[in-house]
């Protein structure tokens, strides 16, 4: 990797089902627990699915009480993880030493709160406010001082690596010296109604890999990364977190809502970001898989990542959509939270929920629901989107090694 363009990872933060903050989502993670449940924000008894990954209703409490109010809980939740990774990466919010920018992605952005609009009883929710994209973004310009670029993605669930990626490219161009970066996304009714139409929805618990697999569960919440150079941190007396080692991005363009059946995204987006970090596929200790337990992803996700990274050893592979839900444009944000916390504490997830392995899935080490406790120096993290979108995120640990 060229060290002159070197980005370093210096805070993170996160609002998820488990809670505030990133030390509630790790310790839940490693923790084995499942956070999915009935769904009490809005009614879904006419679904046949009742459950999903609620972030709970004390911690939106607790940001309406520390946030200005915003009609939108994306805002409040991304405003929230921008927040503590900050803190973490010791900028001040309201500081105008560093050039600013700010990067994030979303599925269904401000689509709850016409949800809320149109259902019964309206709540007199403003027009503009759904309607304009940028109020998500509206309240986190309010607690920071941004600067720089303000730019919002809406590529599917591959949304929180695509802004990433563009945090990473402005940091490493000297576009800005500080990138707010991440992805974050409101439960909606619309989405039950979205995947029961699919019949994609699991009726009890997502079981990525799982032979048994019936389907996700929806989710939301925001992970929130700051990336700068690491030299920028070291002066400020902060120890980066990790490193951003490359990124990728790609389209199959096969199906509206499939992967191509041969993976060829995915494999071509690994293969990229080894090239660009100059590693080679037994170099990767840990694959964060998207892993939405559909019968459409697992099995070509879990083939494309065992010949991408054909090796002297198997692929080590889990997804921790079993136990936090699917947040859609929240999903890969938290998930490269977690592969951070992985790099740190030397710790990977494993697939909680997984009962029997899908044969389809032999080629590849799918991790017991226990975890393990291992070296884990590199990290990939990878998202599908619907149409056919994948961006993979290549992480490393903040040495020199």
């Amino acid at each position: 990797m060229d060290r002159r363009r070197a980005v370093a990872v210096s805070g993170i933060g996160a609002v998820s089902v488990a809670g505030l903050g990133v030390t509630a989502l790790w310790d839940a993670t490693v923790g084995g627990r499942v956070l999915t449940g009935p769904v009490t924000r809005f009614d879904v008894s006419g679904y046949p699915t009742q459950r999903a990954g609620e972030v709970p209703a004390q911690t939106v409490a607790a940001l309406d009480a520390a946030l200005p109010h915003h009609e939108s809980l994306v805002a409040r939740y991304l405003s929230a993880a921008a927040l503590e990774a900050l803190g973490q990466a010791g900028i001040a919010p309201r500081a105008r030493r560093e050039k600013l920018g700010v990067f994030v992605g979303t599925v269904m952005g401000t689509r709850p709160v016409l949800d809320r609009a149109i259902g019964p009883g309206r709540l007199g929710v403003s027009d503009r406010t759904w309607a304009d994209p940028d109020e998500l973004l509206a309240t986190l310009c309010q607690v920071v001082a941004v600067n720089g670029p303000v730019v919002l993605f809406a590529p599917g669930c591959s949304a929180g690596n695509i802004a990433i990626a563009a945090g990473a490219a402005a940091v490493a161009s000297g576009e800005v010296d500080v990138a707010i970066c991440g992805g974050v996304d409101e439960l909606s009714l619309e989405v039950f109604a979205f995947f029961t139409a699919m019949r994609a929805l699991a009726p009890d618990t997502i079981r990525p890999f799982d032979a048994g697999r019936r389907g996700t569960m929806p989710g939301e919440g925001a992970g929130v990364l700051v990336l700068e150079r690491p030299e920028r941190a070291l002066a400020r007396g902060v120890e980066p977190l990790a490193r951003v080692l490359a990124t990728a991005s790609a389209a199959d363009a096969y199906s509206v809502t499939q992967p191509h059946p041969d993976g060829s995204g995915l494999i071509a987006t690994i293969h990229t970001c080894l090239t660009r970090a100059g590693l080679g596929a037994d170099d990767v200790d840990w694959v964060c898989a998207h892993g939405t337990g559909t019968p459409a992803n697992d099995g070509v996700e879990a083939r494309a990542v065992a010949k991408a990274l054909a090796g002297k050893r198997r692929p080590v592979l889990s997804s921790i959509k079993g136990q936090i839900g699917h947040a859609e444009g929240g999903a890969a944000a938290l998930e490269a939270i977690v592969a951070v916390k992985a790099l740190e504490e030397n710790r990977i997830p494993g697939n909680v929920t997984l009962l029997e392995p899908d044969p389809d899935c032999a080629g590849v080490d799918l991790v017991p629901p226990g975890g393990r406790k291992t070296t884990v120096d590199v990290v990939l993290s990878q998202a599908y989107g619907f149409g056919g979108g994948v961006s993979t995120v290549l992480l490393g640990r903040n040495d020199d090694a």
